[in-house]
């Protein structure tokens, strides 16, 4: 049994510690990891009373252009590709208030730079670009949550599922603004593209799924995923000013986003500490929220990813390593591109000349993903002596 538990520990682990989704560039995917790091020291739960804390660091460079699945090469031959650094810390606490039910609470801070070119008033003959960078960050949406394991763990060793609910806050500032050099050679103060807003502005809820089945000995399979609704429609803010015909597509949303991750994992060594795991991940932004209205601009889009990963337990600490890397981008049409081909379309009488609107997107080929945690087991009780 001691062998077992010590097999589910590690597994919990990396299961469940790089529950989040990675933010892919242009395509605003909010970071939403970390709420369910769990690193037993006796089981894969937290039992009534314990806290477990720690903090997830993640990395991305963005710099591929597509539309739909298709790449623009030719942005990074003229150098006009849009290049997203982005730096992100989570901090996590989780609590148990019994053995089958865990609350969750997750505080983002982000560090995100933008580079982009633009041509000067003075360079317009000869088209030279001028590359330079704005950045914007600082705390980003808080997330609240609570999960529920549908079998007791104590009778569940080979395999269990928990379901759960969130809310996210809008904390993350949606405004932030930067000086951007402008094309007579000034900087001015300007609104910071959504892409790199620490928040979205609106206040989300989320539903999430966990699982995990024992296949043979020590090799487990996993499922995760989760769906964020932000039923805002639009946070006020925008960069330009409206097209003729469209306005408010020219205004930031508040979009949904979802997330689903699937794979196996198992634990080597005679203690059973060190954990291998290889997974796909399915993660985006859509074209249309759930619920909420849909005049607002985001760049919608999805990424396929393979995660391989390992996590290291030793006492009460854990220690994580995932590496997601995207083979399939895809930028979808948004409901900004399929209003603005709608509204030319109508004034073109030869259906053989209508036009297909869809924006770009820059995507990152992978990202980089370091979790700890320490899990504050309880003390055991020391038994009294009545002396009579």
């Amino acid at each position: 049994m001691k062998k077992t538990l010590h097999s589910l520990m590690i597994v919990a682990t990396a299961l469940f510690i790089n529950e989040q989704a990675n933010a892919q560039g242009c395509v605003a995917v909010r970071q939403m990891g970390g709420i369910n790091a769990m690193s037993a020291s006796s089981s894969y739960n937290l039992s009534k009373g314990e806290f477990q804390v720690g903090a997830n660091y993640r990395y991305f460079h963005s710099w591929r252009h597509f539309v739909g699945t298709e790449e623009q090469p030719q942005r990074q031959t003229l150098g006009n590709a849009v290049n997203i650094y982005q730096h992100a810390v989570d901090v996590n606490v989780s609590y148990g208030l019994s053995s089958r039910l865990q609350l969750n609470a997750t505080v983002p801070f982000l560090d995100t730079e933008r580079s982009q070119t633009l041509t000067l008033t003075a360079d317009a003959a000869t088209k030279k670009l001028t590359r330079y960078s704005v950045s914007a960050g600082g705390l980003g949406d808080v997330r609240f949550g609570a999960n529920y394991w549908l079998i007791k763990p104590e009778n569940a060793h080979k395999g269990n599922i928990m379901i759960g609910a969130g809310i996210k806050l809008a904390t993350g500032s949606y405004t932030e603004t930067d000086d951007a050099l402008q094309t007579d050679g000034t900087k001015k103060n300007v609104m910071m593209d959504q892409a790199i807003q620490p928040g979205d502005g609106g206040v989300g809820f989320s539903i999430e799924f966990q699982g995990f089945r024992q296949i043979h000995r020590n090799i487990y399979g996993f499922a995760n995923a989760y769906y964020l609704f932000n039923p805002r429609e639009s946070n006020g803010s925008f960069k330009s000013a409206p097209k003729a015909g469209l306005a408010g597509y020219n205004i930031y949303a508040s979009p949904d986003q979802y997330f689903a991750r699937a794979g196996v994992t198992t634990t080597v060594g005679k203690k059973q500490n060190l954990a291998f795991s290889l997974a796909g991940r399915f993660e985006g932004i859509p074209a249309y929220d759930a619920f909420g209205g849909q005049v607002a601009y985001r760049r919608p889009g999805y990424v396929v990813a393979v995660e391989p990963g390992v996590t290291y337990r030793t006492g009460q600490h854990t220690f994580s390593l995932f590496v997601p890397y995207n083979f399939i981008k895809n930028r979808i049409q948004s409901a900004a591109d399929i209003a603005d081909q709608n509204l030319q379309n109508s004034k073109i009488t030869d259906p053989t000349k209508y036009v297909h609107v869809q924006g770009d997107a820059a995507f990152a080929d992978y990202s980089i993903s370091l979790g700890y945690s320490y899990r504050i087991a309880k003390k055991a009780k020391v038994p009294t002596w009545k002396v009579n």
